[in-house]
Order: C-alpha cells, then structure tokens, then sequence
C-alpha cells in the first residue's frame, strides 16, 4: 500500500565509493591520462588497476569506466590498448600535399594531419590557421573562393590569407608537434619515405578487410620512437603507393565500398545503443526515419523512398523490437497525429508480417491524441491480424484492468509470452471476483441492483471501494508509466538516487514510491489519467478519483500507533486529524514521528498511497514552506524529501 524508504541508503561519507568518483569523472580521466604519459600504453585492465592502486575505488567497480573513457588525448590502439597522445605525439611531423583548390583559397584539408590537431591551442596567432566547419562558415569560404572546391571532409584548415600565394601544386606543408602545440612549415628539401607503414598497412589488410589509418600511425609510432620525427611522404601518397584506396582515416582494398561499410557499421552500433540485432536495428532505423521525413512533411517520394524494399520493416513484427521502436519514436517526441500517418502507411504498404505491430502504435498514437475507445479499437484489430501480439495484448489487459474486469484482463496477460511475470498480474489475480456457480448469466445479479448480472457484476470484482483504491493507484501508476510521463519519472528517480551507492541507485529510485506519486499528482500524470481514462473506470473509482485530486501532500505528526493496523495522523498545516489504515508503516513509526505523505479518502477509510517521508525537526520549515507555495516546481520537492540521504558533513 504504502512503504517507508528504508536509511540503508544513506551514503556514511567516510570511505571513498564509486559513485564519488564517478561524480568527478574529469578527474578520473585526469588521473588516467596521466598514469598513461607515465607508464605508455597500456590495457584497460592494466589501467583500472593502476587507478585502483592509486586510490580510486576497487577494480569490479573501475573497470567499465576505464572501458568508456573518451577526450582527445586518450587514443585507442589497433591492439586496444590506450595511450596519450600529447606525449606520443610529441616532436612528430607529418605532412600534405597542396593542391590548386587549396592555394586558391588559403584552405588545407585536415586528413594528412590527423591526431596532431589534438595538439593545436585552437588560437590561430598561435597555430597558423583556424579549423573551419563547412556547414557553419559558408561565407568565409566562399569570400576565399573555395566554395566550389570538392572538400573531402566537413572541416577545413583556413591559413591567414596569403600564406599559400607563392605556393605550387604538390608543394609539402608539414604541421609539426612542439612544446606549445603545433606549427605550419614548408617543406623545401627530400623527404624521408615511410616503409614501414606501407608493411604494417599491407599486413594488416591481411587480417581485416578495412582498418583505421590514424591508429596504425599510433601503434607505429609506439613502436618505433624515431618514426616521423622529420618531414616525410604525405599519409595519403604512402597510401596511394601501397596500392590501397581511403576515405578519411578508413584504408581498405582497391574497389572497397566505403559508403556500405559506412552504413552497416552506423546500423550495428545503432543495434548495440538499442539492444537489438543488426536486422532489428535497420528496421527501426527505417520506421524512425519516415516518421521523420512524414513529420518533416517535404517533397520526398515517401513511397519510393520508404516501402521499395518493404522487407526492411520485417523484424518489427517481434513485439520486443516494436517496443523498442515505439520507445524511439515516443523519445523523439514525433507528434501523434505523425504517428497515426506512419502507422497508416506501414498498414498500407508494409509487409503482412508487422500489419499487426502497425495497428498498436496506431493505438498508441490515438491513446497520446486522448481518445482510449479508438485506441482500444486498434489494439483489437492487431489482435485480429496477429492473436499472440504480446503489445497489443498487454494494452487491452489495461483497457479491462481499468473498467474493473479482473478475469479479461487475467485471460488476455495469461495469452502472452510470460505474462504472469507482469505485475499487472499480480493486480489483477488478487482482484479477480468470488466464484458464483449456479448464477446464470441471465439472472438477476447478486448485488441486488436489479439488473441481469452479465450487464452488472459478470467478471467483476465483489470488492469493497476501499479495497480497490490500490487497483485504482495501481492503474493511474500504469498510465504514467506507459504513455509519456517516463523522462519526468527518470527525472525525478535521478534526483531521489544523487546520493544512494551502487550501480542499481538509479533502478531501485524508479520503483521508488515518492517518484512515481510525486509525477502522478505535482507533476500532473494522475489528472491526465482521470482526463483520458476516467471514463473507463467504474462509476465509484472515478468519484474516488476526483476527491483524490483535491488531496495536497503534507507533513503529519504521529500521535497514535496501533501496530499491524494502523495510525492517527494530524495534519500539520491544517490541524485535521485522521485514523489512518496502514499495517506496514504502523509497526515502523512512534508516537511523535513527523512524516510527509498523501492522506486520501478511500471508501470507509483514510490511506497513504506514494510512500512515508520521515521528517526531521530541522527539515520542517523548508518542507512546510514548499509545500505552501503553488509555485515549488516537482522536482525540488522531490530534492526536498531526497536531503536526508546526503552524507553528514562533520
């Protein structure tokens, strides 16, 4: 019903934790870099127990940092071991060849250069030109004459004007690493070659079918100290000689598609973001970016952009990979209405497999637009095309959930893949109604309403208001968590969880009782739910419901325990006294105890849904003065009743 956060939580402030570290993981990556311009290179392994010896926390807990780390001076390896770069790179030189193009506007491609514009200060008095971005500077480069060039990459070298003027094509520029940085030298005399490049880039197009030239350079240049320490052949001429093709730092065999490469590697890192297969992956890709392109509402041929190859959308009929899609639309806050069209369109021009997952986010989309009846009809025609829709299934379980029927709600979750795993379950078999055999359907109902009991109490419950009152929490607690109130919870769960230790804080503050009621009733979900859903719910539960809107959050003083049963609470703001049913929370609290929660009426009794707040005497005034004020924003009440979890100063 109710449940009082336990201290357990209550970070000691003593010994040194990994979520202290994390909370200044700039100085972690500081202290990283330099056990790696100290040690070399080294593994992640290697590098989490250096920072474990020096003092940051234990390995279990570093390790899966040190994995994520990422700045411009930390370079990964080809083996994937991690280094400095300012230190490998010191006194290093590399070079570029000058074209026509690049004369003309006093304009260098970066490419040759790579990693050493890590070193650059990013003043160009300093280093001798300014990196240009060509989408932002357009202008600029059109004022140089460099606009009509064939830019290979989407940032440029702009030199001050004049530099390049006595220049030829194929004239060496050479940026060189020094203590302050970089500089820009010409190249007037013989170069040194590089074979050793050219080797190690032939065996290793041995092993993969495509490599990254700037980690080869590193590896290279661990390898070999003296290794471009003066002007040498331009990258992109030992490339060319070696008999390889390039595109910005990728090497590969002659005839190499890049552009494909480019894909299939953006959709695989895209199906590790979401969790799912490559094949998944691309399929949600897909139904993302015509959403994108039906709300952007352009000129594109929607129909031969999207639906030429309308296997594509094939992995959406697996319920798992709709609901991640569905999650990444509803992230990316496409308006319903875009959501009704994609849908349609999918409907109408997708494979048979996924019609079914396209009828559910029709559903959805028209639940979000505020009309549940529509959406229920949506969720039914799925199940007509598809009857072990798991998504569609689960909403209609909702939908009977809501008007009281515990036993098509029970049929409908029991009907999906581990559905008796769905707390909904749970719910609903405790609410399910007491067997009548001999009550025919045509017979007058047991209730004595008068009416015939298939239009009464058929399926329905016998239980008293004041029983149900947690169903009907529980259903407004689905409604928020299910349709667009799920980045105010994970708000509010990061709030409540700033000072809890381990990796789960932030789970275990989404399961937390003040987050979820702080979001129904401050941040305005439950009033949503009684707007859409009030309709659904028995004649009772939505009285109950409104009187449940007009209850505020308070601070109460305990002046009566009787445990296993219940409480007498007085309302500090308001002097109301209240006998409050509560079996948990009375054997925990004493006589005196201040606590903050929500007193609501239910049936024949007062209760607390949302979780108890202990209060402290020295909490009082700023709790009492938040909760005074219309104008104290969720968030920081959820801060308010989150500050007895910070650590103890002194």
């Amino acid at each position: 019903m109710c449940a009082v956060v336990p201290d357990s939580h209550r970070s000691d402030g003593v010994v040194t934790t990994i979520g202290s570290v994390i909370a200044d993981h700039d100085e972690l990556l500081d202290a990283a870099l330099g056990l790696l311009r100290e040690r070399g290179p080294l593994s992640d392994r290697e590098l989490t127990v250096a920072l474990a010896d020096a003092g940051w926390g234990g390995v279990d807990e570093l390790i899966e940092y040190v994995e994520e780390f990422d700045a411009p001076l930390l370079g990964i390896l080809p083996d994937d071991r991690k280094v400095a770069l300012d230190v490998l790179l010191a006194g290093r030189v590399l070079t570029h060849r000058l074209t026509a193009e690049e004369i003309a506007a006093d304009v260098v491609e970066p490419d040759d250069y790579g990693s050493l514009l890590h070193l650059a200060s990013g003043e160009p008095d300093v280093d001798g030109f300014e990196v240009v971005f060509l989408d932002d500077e357009a202008n600029e480069l059109a004022a140089r004459g460099g606009e009509s060039a064939n830019w290979s990459d989407d940032e440029v070298l702009a030199l001050p004007r004049g530099t390049l003027a006595h220049r030829s094509p194929g004239d060496l520029l050479a940026m060189i690493a020094t203590d302050s940085g970089v500089r820009l030298d010409f190249v007037g005399g013989p170069v040194a070659d590089a074979p050793e490049l050219a080797l190690r880039l032939t065996r290793r197009l041995r092993e993969s079918v495509v490599i990254d030239l700037e980690e080869e350079v590193w590896h290279l240049l661990v390898d070999d100290p003296a290794a471009f320490t003066v002007p040498g052949l331009p990258l992109a001429d030992i490339v060319e000689a070696a008999g390889f093709d390039r595109s910005g730092q990728l090497v590969a065999p002659r005839g190499f598609d890049f552009e494909a490469y480019g894909r299939d590697l953006m959709v695989g890192v895209y199906g590790d973001e979401l969790g799912v297969p490559r094949d998944a992956a691309l399929a949600v890709a897909t139904l993302v970016s015509l959403a994108t392109a039906l709300e952007e509402d352009g000129e594109e041929d929607i129909q031969a952009t999207f639906f030429a190859r309308p296997e594509l959308y094939t992995a959406l009929a697996d319920p798992a990979v709709m609901e991640v899609a569905a999650q990444e639309l509803f992230d990316l806050d496409i308006d319903p209405e875009v959501l009704l069209l994609t849908a349609q369109r999918l409907l109408a021009s997708g494979p048979r497999e996924v019609k079914a997952a396209a009828s559910w986010i029709a559903g959805r989309a028209t639940e979000m637009q505020g009309f549940p009846t529509q959406a229920e009809d949506h969720y039914g025609h799925a199940l007509v095309l598809d009857g072990a829709f798991d998504l569609a299934l689960f909403d209609l379980a909702r939908f009977a959930s809501d008007r009281g029927d515990a036993v098509r709600g029970l049929s409908l979750l029991n009907r999906m893949a581990a559905g008796d795993a769905e707390p909904l379950h749970a719910v609903l078999e405790h609410f399910q109604p007491t067997p009548r055999p001999g009550l025919g359907r045509n017979h007058p109902c047991w209730c004595g309403s008068g009416r015939k009991y298939k239009t009464c109490h058929l399926g329905k419950g016998d239980h008293a208001l004041s029983e149900r009152a947690a169903w009907l929490y529980q259903k407004a607690k689905l409604h928020a968590q299910e349709l667009g109130w799920r980045d105010q919870i994970v708000e509010y769960a990061e709030i409540r969880s700033e000072f809890w230790a381990g990796d789960a804080a932030l789970f275990q503050a989404l399961e937390d009782p003040l987050v979820t009621d702080v979001a129904l009733f401050e941040g305005g979900a439950f009033a949503d739910f009684v707007e859409c859903r009030g309709d659904l719910l028995p004649p009772d539960e939505f009285a109950l419901a409104r009187q449940w809107q007009e209850v505020e959050r308070s601070l109460h003083e305990v002046e009566e325990v009787r445990p296993g049963e219940g409480l007498t609470l007085r309302d500090l703001r308001t002097g109301d006294r209240r006998d409050i049913r509560e079996v948990t929370a009375s054997r925990m609290l004493h006589v005196g105890n201040m606590i903050c929660a929500r007193v609501v009426p239910a049936g024949d009794t007062w209760q607390i849904f949302g979780g108890i707040e202990p209060i402290s005497q020295d909490r009082r005034p700023s709790l009492l003065a938040a909760l005074d004020d219309e104008t104290t924003d969720p968030a920081d009440l959820v801060e308010i009743l989150s500050e007895r979890f910070a650590p103890v100063s002194g």
